[in-house]
């Protein structure tokens, strides 16, 4: 606070997201100062990264919406949770529960996802279908064809549910010698590559993978990203890299 009443111009460093952002324009509400702000946007550690970022360091302007969407995401966060944390937890008390009822703008919608799952877990209803796969050979090549049965038959999903039909069809692959190509549909696709992960798509597939817990990806993404200069900044929803890369 007293450096910067003797600054005369101010860089901002914190992390390269709305988050880091709002970090730093509160201490320098808090500070009181009123000179000028420029960003620097420094989304990796190698040398290159930092250097390209001291090259173009922005206006602090620019960045200057990222504060205000985490001053909402802030304040949305605070009114939600105490407000309707304390009107449940009321509720709660008048239908004879103790406990404290939390209530918050991103948990209560991801309970509500994992509650309506488990009640589909719980209400589901096995129901058996039948699928025909036979082996083809044509000019040389062979691959596989794999039956449609009528709609009648089939579910949303197009899974046979009548046994009758695919024992008729089985019956009649087997009294025949030969299959007939009616239309051949040639389609040119292009699959392009995947992005890189962001944070909650890494800690989705280290948690199937390895059994990582969601803090424990966190601790080793920021280890590589701070201490090995080996990654990104790892506390991102955005997949793609710095030119700088």
């Amino acid at each position: 606070k007293q450096l910067l009443k003797e600054a005369t111009e101010l860089v901002i460093a914190t992390d390269a997201d709305r988050e880091g952002e709002m970090i730093a324009r509160e201490l320098i509400e808090y500070c009181g100062y009123r000179g000028p702000i420029q960003r620097l946007w420094l989304s990796a550690l190698n040398e290159a990264s930092i250097r390209q970022a001291l090259s173009s360091v922005k206006q602090g302007a620019e960045t200057y919406p990222l504060y205000l969407s985490a001053l909402a995401r802030s304040r949305a966060d605070w009114l939600i949770g105490m407000n309707f944390t304390r009107l449940f937890t009321l509720l709660g008390r008048q239908a004879g529960y103790t406990g404290v009822l939390s209530v918050g703008r991103v948990q209560t919608p991801t309970l509500r996802l994992v509650v309506d799952r488990d009640r589909e877990i719980a209400n589901f209803t096995p129901k058996p279908f039948w699928n025909l796969d036979v082996q083809l050979c044509a000019t040389g090549h062979s691959f596989l064809a794999k039956w449609v049965a009528d709609e009648s038959v089939t579910d949303e999903e197009g899974r046979c549910l009548d046994q009758s039909a695919a024992t008729a069809a089985l019956n009649a692959l087997k009294n025949s010698q030969a299959a007939t190509a009616i239309t051949v549909d040639t389609e040119r696709g292009k699959d392009l590559a995947p992005l890189p992960f962001d944070l909650s798509t890494l800690q989705e597939v280290c948690s199937a993978k390895f059994g990582l817990g969601v803090q424990e990806t966190l601790d080793v993404a920021q280890s590589l990203y701070e201490t090995h200069k080996a990654t990104t900044y790892p506390r991102t929803d955005c997949g793609y890299l710095p030119e700088s890369m």
